[in-house]
C-alpha cells in the first residue's frame, strides 16, 4: 500500500544500527545524536495535551555523512485527536574528491493524519556543495532529482518526478549555544512542497538543553478543505550523546 516507504527503511537502516553496534571511546565516536521531548498539558474547563517528539543521528566515515531524523506530534483536546503526526528522514552525503562537494541520496515519509493525505513519501539524489566550513559556521546548499508519491483517499497514490532544492545553515553561537536553519523546495508538476525550520539550542546543564524550534510547511495543492501551511512551534528538553 505503501511501497516507498520498505526502501526508506532501508535507506536509514544502516544510520540507524551503525551507531548502536559502535563500541569506540567517547573521543573516537564516529557519531553524535540527541533526543529532545516537548510536553504541554492543561487542565480545567479545556483539557488539552500536546507532546512532541524528536530523535537525531550523525554518523560519519572517512567519505560518507548519514543524517537521519524520527519526529512524531500528538494533541488530543477533551480526549479527541486533534493532531497526529509521523515523520521519517534520511540524508546520506558522499564526500567527492573536488574540495567540499559531495553527492547525496535521501528519503523522507510523513504520515500527517490531519493533512487530508494518507502519507507523502519522496526519495531523491543529487549534488551539494559547502559554501562555508569552519568551527563557527557551516552552510551548505544541494540540488537533485526525485521521485514522490501522494496518497489521498479521494484521488489514491499519484506519483510525480520532483526537482529538489534546499540549504542548511549552523552557526555555533557559542560554547553552550547554537543555532540550526534550513530550507527544502520539492518542486513537481501536481505540487511544490516548501518546507522551513529554524532552531535554538542552549546548554543548561552537561549534556542536557533546552531547544526553541519553529517549522513551516507549505503544499501548494491540498485536499478540500484543508490549509496549505502548517506550523510548529515547540519548546523542548534535549539530551544529546
Amino acid at each position: 500500500m505503501r511501497p516507498l516507504l520498505p526502501a526508506l527503511y532501508s535507506l536509514t537502516l544502516m544510520t540507524v544500527c551503525m551507531p548502536l553496534m559502535a563500541q569506540e571511546p567517547e573521543e573516537e565516536r564516529p557519531y553524535e545524536g540527541s533526543v529532545a521531548l516537548g510536553y504541554v498539558g492543561t487542565t480545567g474547563n479545556t483539557e488539552v495535551t500536546t507532546l512532541n517528539t524528536e530523535l537525531l543521528l550523525t554518523y560519519h566515515t572517512d567519505d560518507w555523512t548519514h543524517n537521519f531524523e524520527l519526529e512524531t506530534l500528538t494533541s488530543r483536546e477533551d480526549g479527541v485527536g486533534k493532531a497526529e503526526r509521523y515523520y521519517i528522514a534520511d540524508k546520506s552525503d558522499y564526500r567527492l574528491l573536488v574540495q567540499d562537494r559531495y553527492l547525496y541520496v535521501q528519503g523522507s515519509y510523513t504520515d500527517d493524519r490531519f493533512s487530508g493525505f494518507n502519507y507523502q513519501a519522496i526519495v531523491s539524489g543529487g549534488l551539494g556543495q559547502y559554501f562555508i566550513d569552519n568551527e563557527a559556521h557551516n552552510l551548505e546548499g544541494f540540488v537533485g532529482l526525485g521521485y514522490r508519491q501522494n496518497d489521498t483517499d479521494i484521488d489514491g497514490v499519484q506519483g510525480e518526478v520532483v526537482i529538489t532544492l534546499g540549504e542548511d545553515y549552523n552557526w555555533q553561537i557559542s560554547d553552550t549555544s547554537q543555532l540550526s536553519q534550513g530550507v527544502t523546495f520539492e518542486i513537481g508538476d501536481k505540487r511544490t512542497i516548501t518546507t522551513f525550520n529554524i532552531a535554538l539550542e542552549s546548554e543548561i546543564l552537561g549534556q542536557l538543553s533546552t531547544r526553541i524550534a519553529f517549522r513551516l510547511r507549505n503544499n501548494s495543492d491540498v485536499p478540500v478543505g484543508n490549509d496549505k501551511t502548517d506550523t510548529l512551534t515547540s519548546v523542548s528538553l534535549a539530551y544529546s550523546f
